[in-house]
């Protein structure tokens, strides 16, 4: 009861209590059917005979990198979610494109440096 000269309280929600989220509607087999033509495109470009073995290893992850988008935008939700968590997300990508980067000349010139040192060793008596 309120006392006389007191406002009357507005009803507060129940603590705990949330509302439930608009649910999004998600082709999820639309995606299944994109991950697979990407995937098949993966292989088909493995396939192809490009000189640089440089253009094989970028084409390669430039489809990896357009699935795994796919994966995260609709599989881990990240489409419908607000836009602190894409603030969050840059910190992580950040690494990953950095290790990915550091790591291309192992990749990309390991077959220059593969026959240099599987050959044998010959010392020379001088």
């Amino acid at each position: 009861m309120s006392q006389a000269g007191e406002q009357p309280r507005l009803s507060e929600p129940a603590h705990g209590h949330s509302v439930p989220a608009p649910h999004h509607k998600v082709n999820y087999f639309a995606v299944f059917l994109t991950l697979v033509v990407l995937t098949i495109l993966t292989v088909v470009a493995a396939m192809l005979n490009l000189k640089s073995e440089f253009a094989k290893v970028m084409l390669a992850l430039a489809i990896a990198t357009i699935k795994a988008s796919a994966v995260v935008l609709y599989f881990m939700h990240m489409k419908f979610e607000g836009k602190l968590i894409y603030l969050i997300l840059i910190v992580p990508l950040t690494f990953c494109v950095l290790l990915v980067v550091s790591l291309l000349p192992d990749v990309t010139f390991a077959p220059i440096f593969h026959d240099v040192a599987m050959r044998p060793w010959r010392f020379t008596h001088g």
